[in-house]
């Protein structure tokens, strides 16, 4: 039975499906009966995914060239050295999707369609703001993705994030406000607060600013009670957490259009840089050093300037930059 219910939702991520056989998959999905051994299934497909971020399986790219239909908006034009990272993020984004709009039916108990789903997508070097059905006050950094109904309606506010934004919640303590991730969901009646989930990133943390929220983790069975200027930190790998003060100044930089760098690795510093500039980053992973630096960049730094300032520190690399490329090599 249960390589029964993981193969049905395979076949369905990896098919090209009518509209109406994809209502009626969600449907079956949000259906109470047999709902763990569904929500199993979809635990064990990004579980699956995530093995093979770093891989060129066939099961890897098939399942993204269908994925790719359902979050198209993020599709870009990269070489690739950047697309394993992209495809990892797709299929991240389009079990989410998938995850969220089963949440939205089981939140109903009619057999009516659930409610449409507004994308709000924010391209790569952009920032974006709106404000949410509720009142709520959102602001999105570079390739973050917010999924929300058109209307909140029943017993809460649910939304889910794939990036990172800021939080500036309408206050309505009879519908917490709820920001659902991958293994990671935050819990809010009037607060604001930062939360970073982007996929690949081995790493999810919630910072709350102001207020009180619940941060749940670990497949949601673990949740701890968030005070002002606390950051809860979870490692998706290690399955560990921990509790920091952080400097608020610093959580917050990116809203303000500056980059911070903190005892962060070459590698994990690209990862930033290729959300934050329009370029492809092409480079070996396997051949950065694994030294921590330290770096803030104003806002509007150039790459350029930015690169400079790496490999001089660094001296252990050298970069160039060709058309939409950067070219980065040790040295």
């Amino acid at each position: 039975m249960e390589n029964y219910f993981n193969r049905i939702v395979e076949l369905f991520v990896k098919s090209d499906v009518s509209p109406s056989l994809q209502a009626d998959f969600y449907r079956w999905l949000a259906d109470e009966k047999f709902s763990r051994k569904k929500e199993e299934a979809l635990y064990n497909l990004w579980e699956k995914m995530t093995e093979n971020r770093d891989t060129e399986s066939d099961t890897s790219v098939d399942t993204w060239r269908s994925l790719a239909k359902v979050n198209k908006r993020i599709r870009e034009s990269q070489g690739n050295a950047h697309r394993k990272l992209l495809r990892f993020w797709q299929i991240s984004a389009a079990c989410l999707i998938i995850a969220f709009i089963s949440t939205l039916y089981f939140t109903h108990t009619t057999k009516r369609e659930a409610a449409d789903l507004i994308e709000q997508y924010v391209p790569i070097a952009g920032m974006g703001h709106l404000t949410l059905p509720d009142g709520t006050e959102v602001q999105m950094n570079s390739t973050a993705t917010l999924l929300y109904p058109e209307q909140f309606s029943g017993k809460n506010r649910s939304v889910y994030l794939i990036g990172e934004a800021n939080f500036k919640v309408a206050r309505n303590e009879k519908m917490p406000f709820i920001v659902k991730s991958n293994d990671f969901q935050v819990t809010a009646l009037g607060t604001e607060f930062n939360l970073r989930a982007y996929p690949g990133d081995s790493t999810l943390s919630a910072t709350l600013l102001s207020g009180s929220v619940e941060v749940k983790f670990n497949n949601l069975t673990s949740a701890q009670i968030l005070k002002p200027n606390e950051q809860l930190t979870y490692n998706i790998f290690t399955k560990t957490e921990s509790i920091h003060h952080p400097d608020i100044s610093e959580v917050t930089a990116w809203q303000r259009g500056e980059l911070i760098f903190k005892s962060t690795s070459l590698g994990e510093i690209i990862t930033v840089l290729e959300r934050r500039y329009p370029y492809s980053f092409v480079y070996a992973l396997s051949s950065l050093k694994e030294d921590k630096y330290t770096f803030r960049f104003k806002e509007n730094t150039s790459l350029t300037e930015v690169m400079d300032i790496i490999v001089r520190v660094s001296g252990s690399i050298k970069y160039r930059i060709e058309d939409d490329k950067c070219y980065i090599t040790s040295i």
